[in-house]
C-alpha cells in the first residue's frame, strides 16, 4: 500500500494540475489567501467524500466496547403515593446520574427514570409512585451512555451482547421505544437500543435497564468515524478536520485532489462539471471496491450443515423443543 500523501502533498498537486503556484505551507498561513481557500476546500471534499458513501468506508470502521455499569442494589427509600420524589434513601445516592438512570422498585411504574438526583438521600423520578411505602427495595440501572466522541452513524447489525452472546435490536424508531415502555408487553427475550441526542446520536439508551447483577456486562457495535485526518500521519491519533500540513487522510488521496480541482474552479466560478463528473465517477469505483464481498449462490438454497446463526435460536438452546425434547 501506497503511504498517504500529506495534506500539503495533496493541495500541492491539485495546484499543479490545475497549472497554479503551489503552496509552501497551508495551515496557519494568513498572508496566502490561495493557500486558505485550498485548505477550506479540502477540509470540506474530505467531509463530502466520507459521508458519500452510503454505508461508509471499510477503514472507517470502529469497534467500540460498551461495559455496563452494574445495578445499583441494597438500597431502600420512602414513597409516597402520587409524588415521584423518593426520600430516605439509605445508604445514600452516591453513583446515580439524573437522566441516565433508571430506578425500578415495588409501586414504582416500568419506565421511572431518574431526572434529577436532590441530595444526598433524596432523588425525583419521572413518573408518580402508585402507592406510599417506607424502606421499600430499590433499583437504580443506568440504561443510557454517550456514544463515542467521533461517532457518525451505526453500522447495522453489529450491535451484540457478548456476555449473553446474543445480537442487540435496533437501532428502535421512537415509536418502538415507546411500545416498550408504555405498552402492556414491556420486554422479550432480546434487548434492545435507540440513539438519542438532540441534533445528532449523542447517547444510547438500552431497553430493559441493565438490572441483572453480572460483572461485567459488555455490550459492542461498529460504527462509522467522523474523523477522516490521521494527525502528523498517525493512525491513533484522529480527527474531524486537518490540523496540520504533515496530516493524512484515510481517504483516498486521488478522490481528495480530483474532489478539491472541481470544487476550487467552482468556487471561482469556472466551469468545473467535466472535473466534478470525473470525481464523482472515481469515488464511486473506490466505493464499489472498497472492503471484500460475499459471493452470491443463485442455486437453491440448502441448509447449512454445520451450526451458525441460521439453525441456533436466540437464546434457550438447545431448548426443551424438537429433538432434545425429553
Amino acid at each position: 500500500m501506497a503511504t498517504p500523501k500529506t495534506i500539503l502533498q495533496i493541495i500541492n498537486q491539485a495546484q499543479s494540475e490545475l497549472g497554479l503556484v503551489q503552496s509552501t505551507s497551508v495551515v496557519g498561513n494568513t498572508s496566502d489567501l490561495s493557500s486558505q481557500q485550498f485548505l477550506s476546500l479540502l477540509n470540506s471534499a474530505g467531509e463530502e467524500i466520507r459521508d458519500y458513501a452510503e454505508d461508509g468506508w471499510r477503514n472507517m470502521a470502529v469497534e467500540f466496547n460498551l461495559v455496563v455499569t452494574t445495578p445499583i442494589t441494597n438500597t431502600t427509600g420512602n414513597l409516597t403515593q402520587n409524588s415521584p420524589v423518593i426520600t430516605n434513601i439509605s445508604p445514600n445516592t452516591t453513583g446515580i446520574v439524573a437522566q441516565t438512570f433508571m430506578v425500578a422498585g415495588t409501586s414504582i411504574p416500568t419506565a421511572a427514570r431518574v431526572i434529577s438526583v436532590d441530595s444526598p438521600s433524596q432523588v425525583t423520578m419521572s413518573m408518580e409512585a402508585t402507592a406510599a411505602a417506607t424502606a421499600t427495595a430499590l433499583v437504580f440501572s443506568q440504561d443510557t451512555y454517550s456514544l463515542p466522541s467521533d461517532y457518525k452513524t451505526t453500522t447495522n447489525r453489529s450491535w451484540w451482547d457478548r456476555t449473553n452472546r446474543w445480537e442487540l435490536l435496533g437501532p428502535d424508531s421512537p415509536q418502538m421505544d415507546q411500545w416498550h415502555r408504555s405498552g402492556i408487553v414491556v420486554t422479550g427475550p432480546r434487548r434492545h437500543f435507540r440513539e438519542i441526542g438532540r441534533s445528532v446520536p449523542t447517547q444510547v439508551r438500552i431497553w430493559p435497564q441493565p438490572s441483572e447483577i453480572v460483572n461485567p456486562l459488555q455490550l459492542v457495535f461498529e460504527y462509522q468515524s467522523t474523523d477522516w485526518i490521521m494527525i502528523n500521519g498517525v493512525s491513533t491519533a484522529t480527527s474531524a478536520a486537518i490540523t496540520s500540513d504533515t496530516d493524512t487522510s484515510f481517504l483516498d488521496d486521488r478522490a481528495l485532489i480530483k474532489w478539491l480541482k472541481w470544487m476550487r474552479q467552482q468556487a471561482k466560478g469556472f466551469a468545473y462539471d467535466v472535473l466534478r463528473n470525473d470525481a464523482i465517477d472515481f469515488t464511486d469505483t473506490l466505493i464499489a471496491r472498497d472492503g471484500a464481498a460475499p459471493t452470491l449462490n443463485m442455486v437453491k438454497r440448502v441448509h447449512p450443515i454445520f451450526i451458525s446463526p441460521a439453525n441456533v435460536q436466540d437464546g434457550f438452546f438447545p431448548g426443551p423443543v424438537g429433538p432434545n425434547t425429553g
